[in-house]
């Protein structure tokens, strides 16, 4: 995935990324991550004491801070509108490797977090996290600090809805439909 290294914590952190993608968090089985992390049993516990809702909260805070670093990384080459797009095309791709099995990990934890309020504030964070990489290049493309923190969390929205849709659709239209209106609205500020 990342340039994470491998370590026991590490692979379980990532084989949770992957798992909880594919099956959310209800579905992703201790014993499932342990087989794609090639773990040892103890070290779920060895690393997360608080078991699978620990190792479920570090994954998504991780995902966030990917996506975050990835924003920052890609954005640096390109105007908003071609990164809002390039996200969309990589979940795309996604979606159709796995079948339309594969969502967002953050969406996932946050559609499970009702009684673990720990993976719910996770899920906040790594949206956070996301949105304000977005937010940077935003405001560093001349919109004002509010705008780029609305926009932001528009984008987000739409994004995650579209994928959402997607999924359920078996189809990537919801994906076309969102990456053509959100270019429309990421038309560059012009200086006045």
């Amino acid at each position: 995935m990342r340039d994470m290294p491998q370590g026991p914590r590490e692979r379980l952190i990532v084989a949770a990324i992957g798992l909880v993608r594919e099956h959310g968090v209800e579905g992703t089985a201790l014993s499932d991550l342990l087989e794609r992390s090639n773990s040892a049993r103890r070290s779920i516990y060895q690393h997360f004491p608080g078991g699978k809702n620990e190792l479920i909260d570090a994954s998504t805070r991780v995902a966030g801070k990917w996506m975050k670093a990835w924003i920052r990384e890609v954005g640096a080459t390109m105007d908003s509108s071609a990164l809002v797009r390039e996200t969309i095309r990589q979940m795309t791709a996604n979606l159709i490797e796995s079948d339309y099995r594969s969502g967002c990990p953050i969406a996932a934890a946050a559609a499970a977090s009702a009684e673990t309020p720990e993976i719910r504030a996770a899920a906040s964070a790594a949206f956070a996290d996301w949105a304000e990489g977005m937010e940077i290049l935003l405001v560093r493309e001349g919109r004002t600090a509010e705008e780029a923190h609305s926009l932001a969390g528009f984008l987000l929205s739409a994004i995650e809805g579209a994928l959402l849709r997607a999924r359920a659709a078996r189809s990537t239209e919801p994906m076309e439909q969102v990456t053509a209106q959100l270019r429309r609205l990421l038309t560059p500020v012009s200086e006045d």
